[in-house]
């Protein structure tokens, strides 16, 4: 598979975007009705996904989410953090596992169960002032598109160091890595949620 670049580099880190080659990709090259994830038993096609991830990630720009802002993600069920992730990287935001000191928006299975201070807070089972399905329902008024993250801009944090984009989906692409939702999503194979756990 091949790393699509917005603009390759050029003496500099070059620009590109994760969520962009994970999931775009497929819709543009004629391939949306191909099923991207199933989530037990439920396919959702590349235009689906597509469609949730932007809603995601109009969410997260409405907040004033972008590149390099750091989102919490705690305790998510599959689904939700495969949006999550995809959302993320589509605006440029850097995916965080573990409680963060200063993060731009924290999204939790459950309400309470981690301290995130007064950040915003969307939790997924309701228990928040701002729930799921409503943030989602916003989102799709106003669906962002790909931003144009710097390459060495990092995706995600993982055990306390940045992991750049461009590295990791170069690393993705050569086959050196696996990532659970890159890997497969990047070389149009379905995601399969259940086996994610």
């Amino acid at each position: 598979m091949d790393v699509i670049w917005f603009r390759p580099p050029a003496g500099d880190a070059g620009t590109l975007n994760a969520c962009y080659n994970a999931v775009d990709v497929h819709v543009i090259r004629g391939r949306a009705d191909q099923v991207a994830l199933l989530d037990g038993e439920r396919p959702l096609t590349f235009a689906r996904l597509l469609t949730e991830v932007g809603a995601f990630a109009g969410v997260l720009r409405a907040f004033g989410v972008g590149i390099g802002d750091e989102v919490v993600v705690l305790d998510v069920p599959p689904l939700e953090d495969t949006v999550l992730q995809l959302a993320c990287a589509r605006v440029g935001a850097v995916l965080v596992r573990e409680p963060s000191s200063s993060p731009a928006l924290a999204v939790v299975g459950t309400a309470g169960r981690h301290d995130v201070g007064s950040v915003p807070l969307i939790t997924v089972d309701d228990s928040g002032e701002l729930d799921w399905a409503t943030a989602m329902r916003a989102g799709r008024t106003d669906p962002a598109g790909c931003a144009e993250v710097p390459g060495d801009a990092p995706l995600r944090v993982i055990d306390g160091t940045a992991v750049p984009t461009a590295e990791h989906l170069l690393a993705v692409a050569a086959g050196d890595v696996t990532d659970p939702v890159l890997t497969p999503l990047m070389a149009g194979e379905t995601l399969a949620l259940v086996d994610q756990a």
